[in-house]
């Protein structure tokens, strides 16, 4: 083996035992940060609220069937949700009753 690739495999090894390394680095000095805690808090709601907006963009509330599905699929989500504080059989529950509305009703 000549120098040159044990370099390169020294230099490529070095990188990424350091990417590796980094994120716990980084979570043990920000633990601590009320920044982070701030954006932990409003976050969620700020992203769900962009969801929302972001899949209401391009319905068409004039013509049939004015947006019905994605109403009745928010509400069903949003109730479950609030029922039950758990997002994943919340958005999962709206995805299964949506594509069947969207499959065999509308």
């Amino acid at each position: 083996m000549n120098a040159q690739a044990l370099m390169v495999i020294l230099t490529i090894s070095a990188v990424t035992m350091s990417l590796r390394l980094a994120p716990f680095v980084a979570i043990e000095t920000l633990r601590n940060s009320v920044y982070l805690r701030y954006l932990g808090r409003v976050m969620p709601v700020g992203v769900m609220a962009l969801l929302v907006a972001y899949s209401l963009l391009e319905v068409d509330f004039t013509s049939a069937p004015w947006g019905l599905p994605e109403l009745v699929i928010m509400t069903l989500a949003g109730l479950l949700y609030w029922r039950t504080r758990n997002s994943l059989l919340s958005i999962g529950s709206g995805l299964v009753v949506y594509v069947a509305l969207a499959s065999f009703v509308w």
